[in-house]
């Protein structure tokens, strides 16, 4: 891993440690201590599970992006691909979500031009498929309402945005008229044509409700979790926190959702009259299983794999070129 690497990782490693201090000391360390003491701990096996199954839907649905603009690559090589994005999720500038069409650029030759909107229109479809979740799970709890419009709000700008020609070719003029961008406008344009391929109603759809299954696995997975703390609560509570709070997480753009996400859920369970050493220590341990278990398993197949640690270190020099 070379010091540019190693230093963003650093520092999504060095928030998430301040995020933890700052919930460890509003919680209270001996009372967050002993309710972790508490925690049915057989349940973590069935939450690190659900988010296995999070990580495979997306994958499955990476997969699909992949054959529909027809990148050239083996599925096993593009599964551990998959899971290196995942490793640096907790880096800033976004770099997991690159680094995954660098690789298949690298292995494949195929140009960013044409992976580059597959990352996007990952994120597209996880918002609409988060806005989804937050609508039902406000329906079923019956609260919300206001997260839930200000949700679509964002998501039907997103989308009209990207599939407004119009509304582009406002982006791209601005776009061409600063220096430093100036010629990088060809490249959106031929990216925005491919982005635009990728949003077509079918696959939209496809890419969306692959989602909705992907996140309702990590809902389900907060639900259990709070199970452990004896929180007895509904998969249509735990449903609407998960999705809301991911979502902040989203649009705050901090590494991981780092900060907004945790912050979010703690602030709901407070909410409903859970203590707040089990409402913190119930979304350390979600975070585990959604957040870090990724990690874990992306760090796994980058170190079993020297070709992948070579190129993406590769990788992470070409972001900056």
């Amino acid at each position: 891993m070379n010091k540019r690497l190693a230093r963003r990782f650093g520092i999504g490693i060095g928030i998430a440690a301040l995020v933890y201090l700052g919930l460890a000391l509003y919680a209270d360390w001996d009372e967050l201590r002993q309710a972790l003491a508490e925690f049915h701990w057989s349940l973590m096996l069935p939450a690190l599970g659900l988010a296995l199954c999070n990580y495979l839907i997306r994958f499955l649905r990476w997969q699909i992006y992949l054959r529909h603009t027809r990148v050239p690559i083996a599925w096993f090589l593009s599964l551990r691909i998959f899971f290196c994005g995942l490793v640096m999720s907790i880096t800033p500038g976004k770099l997991g979500e690159v680094l995954k069409a660098y690789l298949v650029k690298l292995h494949t030759g195929t140009p960013l031009s044409r992976t580059g909107p597959i990352v996007v229109a990952e994120r597209v479809t996880d918002v609409v498929a988060l806005f989804v979740l937050i609508s039902i799970g406000s329906l079923v709890y019956r609260t919300g309402f206001l997260a839930v419009g200000i949700s679509a709000a964002v998501t039907v700008a997103l989308l009209v945005g990207l599939a407004s020609p119009a509304v582009t070719r406002v982006v791209l003029h601005l776009v061409e008229r600063i220096p430093g961008l100036r010629r990088y406008g060809e490249r959106v344009e031929h990216a925005y044509a491919s982005m635009r391929s990728l949003l077509r109603p079918g696959l939209l759809l496809q890419a969306t409700l692959l989602g909705i299954l992907a996140w309702f696995a990590e809902c389900v997975s907060f639900a259990i979790v709070l199970r452990g703390f004896d929180v007895s609560v509904s998969v249509g509570f735990a449903t609407f926190v998960y999705s809301l709070s991911t979502l902040v997480g989203a649009l705050l753009l901090s590494p991981g959702g780092l900060g907004g996400t945790e912050g979010s859920m703690v602030v709901w369970l407070r909410g409903v009259g859970v203590a707040k050493e089990v409402a913190v220590a119930s979304t350390l341990l979600v975070r585990v299983a959604t957040l870090w278990f990724a990690v874990f398993l992306g760090a796994i197949v980058l170190l079993s794999d020297r070709s992948l640690t070579l190129q993406t270190v590769e990788a992470s020099d070409l972001e900056t070129s």
